[in-house]
């Protein structure tokens, strides 16, 4: 079979390294473009390099004759050139993977500590809900209706009693007939002493009426919720990314919790 680059170095088929050698050694002289006056002499200089570089790194042994020695420079640069791209573009994936790991595991610690704040909150919380209640008589101050505005409407929202040292939230329309005037008792948490239900008088009859916006109001959801989220962030989940995805949860579920409690 043809081989073109024994043939740029003028060798034959079975030449050794040493042949090919003392072949670009002498051709490399004579077609040097610092010496040779040939007008072909750079060009012939770029394939008897390129050939000796074949013969004595790229290619095989050039005696074993049933090797294919078709081979394009340009082609071969492109590849080298495109698995060097490749690698960096792992490296730099590599590398980003590895400062996102670090980024979620400080973000992790520092909600570590965050939790410990959190389950005491709710454990609080949860103490407070179950022990008894205490009854403290309060005078009403004022009663009003809150509106929200929604577009160029507004929709009742609520009915709010202002206490003594109390504000308390109902249903809208619920506070319709109550008696201003009439005693009222204000049913608290004992820790925390926050308001769980009003004892107020309404077209005559006394009775017990619960707020409908507060902490304990949705006590059986969120505080078992958080309490749950704390097990599973610490004993269930193992990846970086589903521990701070709960997290977040977790984070957003005290946030209501605080704001429902202020």
């Amino acid at each position: 079979m043809r081989n073109k680059y024994l043939e740029i170095l003028e060798l034959e088929p079975g030449a050794t390294k040493d042949d090919v050698k003392k072949a670009y050694r002498k051709l490399s002289k004579v077609y040097h473009p610092d010496i040779s006056k040939n007008e072909n002499a750079k060009d012939r200089f770029i394939e008897i390099n390129e050939a000796y570089n074949f013969l004595t790194q790229v290619g095989p042994a050039p005696h074993r004759e049933s090797v294919n020695y078709d081979y394009d420079p340009e082609v071969d640069e492109f590849h080298r050139r495109r698995e060097e791209a490749r690698a960096r573009a792992k490296r730099r994936a590599k590398e980003e993977a590895r400062l996102q790991e670090e980024m979620i595991k400080k973000m992790l610690r520092g909600f570590d500590w965050a939790a410990i704040m959190i389950i005491g909150f709710n454990i609080v919380l949860a103490l407070d809900f179950f022990l008894p209640r205490q009854s403290i008589s309060q005078r009403i101050v004022s009663v009003s209706e809150i509106y929200e505005t929604i577009g160029r409407s507004s929709k009742h929202r609520y009915d709010q009693i202002e206490f003594e040292d109390f504000e308390m939230r109902f249903d809208r329309n619920e506070l319709a007939g109550l008696d201003p005037e009439a005693e009222a008792e204000v049913i608290a948490t004992i820790i925390l002493k926050n308001p769980v239900a009003a004892v107020i008088t309404i077209n005559g009859t006394k009775g017990v009426h619960y707020e409908i916006y507060g902490i304990y109001a949705v006590f059986g959801y969120i505080i078992p919720m958080v309490l749950i989220s704390i097990v599973f962030y610490k004993y269930v989940m193992r990846t970086l990314d589903h521990k701070l995805t709960l997290a977040i949860f977790m984070v957003v579920l005290f946030l209501i919790q605080f704001f429902l409690f202020v």
